[in-house]
Formats: C-alpha cells, structure tokens, sequence
C-alpha cells in the first residue's frame, strides 16, 4: 500500500499534535507547512521525522500542495477559505477543524466532485456528531436526545472550575450566541446558558447548560424523527453562576473586548484536562419511557505532551479519518459526513483508545 501524503497547513497546537500522531506510522508521510518562523521554530522543537516549510506568499501555497494527497487545514476559521481554495488547486482530498462557512461550503462542494472531504473534524462539533448519531442508531426510536461535552480541568482550583483550554474567542461565542435545538420536531434557536440540568458520574457531580456552535448538521438526527434535541455544555458545578454574574451582573456581555481581556489574563492555561462526551437517548419501549446514556472520558497521552485531551482527541479522530482514507475504506470523492464512521471501530483504533481513561 501506498502512503498517504499528508500536507498539514498549520504548525500550532492542533496541526503539531496531528503530526504527532502520524509521525513514524507506516501509512502517511507528513509535511507541515506555515507562514509564521516562529510557529516552525516551535514546531522543529520538537525533533519530530518531519519537514517542516516556511509559506512566504499566500500565492506559493498551491504549488506547495501540489505533490500531496490530502491538505489538512489545521488553520484559524479566517484562513480556512484560503487554504480550501489551495486544495482545490492542487486538486488534493481536504480536512479541517471548524464547520466551514457559506463560501468556504460552496468551495468545499466543488472540491468533493473530484475528492474526499472532511470537514469540522473536532471535538465538538466533530467526534460528538459520531457519537449522537452511533446511539440513535442503536435506540431508534428516541424522542429525546441531549448530548453534552464538556473540556475542563482534572483538578479545578478556581471557582469558576475552568481554565484556558481552548480559543477564547470561541468560549465567548460559545456562551453569548443563540443555540441550535430540536423543539416538538421543528428545528429552533434557543438562548444559550439555559436548560440547567445536573448529572453525577462515578461519584463526582457536574452541572450543563445549553451552549451555541456544539453541533454540524441537525439534518443527521432528523432522520430518527427526536422530538427534542438540545446540545449542552458541561461543567463543575457553580461556574454557570459565576459567568451569569460576569455577563449580566457586570455588564460584560455586551462588552466582548473587556470580558475577552478579564478571561485570558485571570485564568491560568489548562495542559491537564478532562475531556466529557456524554450523550442520553430517551424513547419508549413496550408501552414503558426507557433512557440509554452513553460516555466516553478521555485525558491527556504524555506520549505527545503538552497536547491536552480536547487537542489531543481532535487530532486523533482526523487521523484516524486519514487512516481510513489510505486503507481505501472511504471513497476517493464526495463529503463524508461524521456519523457514517462506525463508532466503536473509531474508539479502539490506535489513535483514540490510548487516550480514554474509561
């Protein structure tokens, strides 16, 4: 079997864990490419078998593509466009991180006429649209689905119980923009940091809430006919509180600059996290309501520190994508959407199953 020539475009904490994880594996070749000197300096740090390459002009990146079979775009939401469009100039098969947005999706469509694309390969949305969609196939008929993740530190020693371990911005977006939901069949918006519910699991208790930007596609769980689907986030209990007064309290919801500077110089940076999917189905069986929850608790792999688990799990759901695609077991053109990898072959190929603690 050939190897699968992968091009990460992205030499930050995602792009450098993903290579990581391909470094020395039998099936891929790995290049990283990014434009920044310091970013590849970081990434040489790290003495990993990989050539790493400086983009000096944004113009360059598709003749940089030009001899691999798969781009990664391991690259901010803003840079996304740019990097797709070096894809499909190169005429290579194509992952990304984050949902793409209206022009990067009408790119990404023409792009799959001739290739395999991957697209929102992370946590959330990513792996958990995997997981939702693995158990509503294996308890169809539901009424009521709730999905909950949640990344948050294993020893907590704030009273918000949280840290920074992952984009900021994104946290903000996160607790500020309305939420997707399925309410009574009908597809909604709700507010976000509603829907309180508590859960304890192996003894130790958690609070979630409903957040923004949790799910790709609604359109996947539709075909199960749930009356209800909410997406919630999960954290240790009392940081709903605290945000609520830092957002409505003290104003700073409308605020973003203030509220932006006050979480990344008041909380410290999160390597060793805990990483919660926890999805629950509820459907009705022999004239009776029966529930099945499922979940998955992942930590950090100090094979390849300092990656925490949320960095760590995104990386290795994309490769084992990537692995599937150089097995020839995922068709050569077309979007392949999330729920349509079997859920428990994703959790004991290599790249996952050495990072869950369940």
């Amino acid at each position: 079997m050939a190897r699968l020539r992968i091009s990460i475009v992205g030499a930050g904490r995602l792009g450098t864990a993903l290579a990581a994880l391909l470094a020395g594996q039998d099936e891929f070749t790995v290049d990283v490419i990014d434009p920044s000197e310091d970013a590849l300096d970081r990434f040489d740090q790290r003495q990993l078998p990989i050539r790493a390459h400086l983009l000096r002009h944004r113009e360059d990146l598709p003749a940089m593509l030009a001899k691999a079979d798969v781009t990664v775009a391991a690259v901010p939401e803003a840079a996304l466009d740019q990097v797709a469009a070096a894809a499909g100039a190169a005429g290579t098969h194509f992952l990304d991180f984050s949902p793409a947005k209206a022009h990067a999706q009408s790119r990404l469509r023409e792009l799959s006429r001739e290739r395999a694309v991957f697209s929102g390969c992370g946590v959330s949305p990513g792996i958990i649209d995997n997981v939702a969609c693995g158990l509503v196939h294996e308890f169809s008929p539901i009424t009521d689905l709730t999905i909950r993740v949640g990344s948050i530190p294993r020893f907590p020693t704030n009273r918000l119980g949280y840290g920074q371990i992952w984009n900021v911005d994104g946290l903000i977006d996160e607790y500020t923009r309305p939420c997707a939901a399925i309410r009574d069949g009908r597809q909604v918006m709700i507010e976000p940091l509603e829907a309180y519910e508590r859960i304890v699991m192996d003894g130790v208790g958690y609070e979630c809430f409903t957040t923004a930007g949790g799910l790709e596609d609604l359109e996947a769980l539709t075909a199960a006919a749930p009356r209800n689907v909410v997406f919630k986030t999960l954290r240790y209990p009392g940081h709903l509180e605290y945000m609520r007064f830092l957002l409505d309290d003290l104003g700073l919801r409308g605020r973003r600059d203030m509220l932006r500077s006050l979480l990344l110089n008041g909380l410290p940076v999160i390597q060793d996290d805990l990483l919660l999917l926890v999805v629950t189905a509820r459907g009705e069986r022999n004239s009776q309501m029966a529930e099945r929850t499922i979940s998955h608790r992942f930590v950090p792999n100090p094979k390849i520190a300092p990656f925490n688990a949320l960095t760590t799990v995104a990386a290795g759901y994309a490769a084992t994508l990537l692995l599937l695609l150089a097995r020839g077991e995922i068709a050569d053109a077309g979007l392949v959407p999330h729920q349509r990898i079997d859920t428990n072959f994703l959790f004991s190929e290599r790249f996952l199953c050495s990072l869950k603690c369940d």
